[in-house]
């Protein structure tokens, strides 16, 4: 009995990893964009000295944009047992997938509510973890995710609050670049990310 929530936690921690992946992707790929130059650097204004980061530009988004990011991202993990979609809705991240286990095919459904810290970081709310309508333990769930899963530092599972943290200023690239999220607003179509050179 062991060995059978095993195997359905492994493909819980490995769908729950690439929505992470696909979200830190989203943050790599405005980050890359805003660092490329379009103009020589002698017609570019000197930027002066600070002890604060300087805030270098803002970067906007709908769903529709971050849907078609995350497909085309998750095309590659897909599986002919396990296959799963996340979709930015009116209100939720959804994360809904199906598995087969003795030829039935099982949907699963993780229902994430959004929102920006006032640190720039994202806050994952998990509204409803459900197999079928078959409600499962939030709590126990993402204990077994935080214990087994090596995720990065900037990742930050509090299972008690069934929530998930995404600390996007911290996440270190060459260029001393980072991002912090401005607006997580799903029911009226922006996302508004800000971005930030360390000085």
């Amino acid at each position: 009995m062991k060995q059978k929530n095993n195997g359905k936690m492994n493909k819980w921690k490995w769908a729950f990893l690439l929505l992470v992946s696909a979200l830190l992707a989203l943050g790599i790929v405005v980050v890359e964009r805003m660092t490329t130059s379009r103009e020589e650097k002698s017609h570019l204004a000197t930027p002066i000295a600070s002890d604060k980061d300087q805030k270098v530009g803002t970067f906007t988004t709908n769903k529709e944009q971050l849907n078609t990011m995350l497909d085309t991202y998750l095309k590659d993990y897909q599986t002919d047992t396990f296959s799963y979609t996340v979709t930015a809705t009116s209100q939720f991240l959804l994360f809904e997938g199906t598995y087969k286990v003795w030829g039935l095919t099982i949907p699963l459904y993780i229902y994430f509510q959004p929102n920006k810290l006032n640190d720039g970081s994202i806050l994952l709310t998990v509204s409803e973890i459900s197999a079928g309508t078959l409600s499962l333990p939030k709590e126990e769930i993402l204990a077994y995710l935080k214990n087994q899963s090596q995720l990065p530092d900037f990742v930050e599972i509090d299972s008690k609050k069934a929530t998930v943290t995404i600390h996007l200023p911290e996440i270190e690239n060459a260029h001393k670049v980072y991002v912090k999220a401005n607006t997580i607003d799903f029911y009226n179509n922006q996302l508004i990310f800000d971005i930030y050179r360390k000085s």
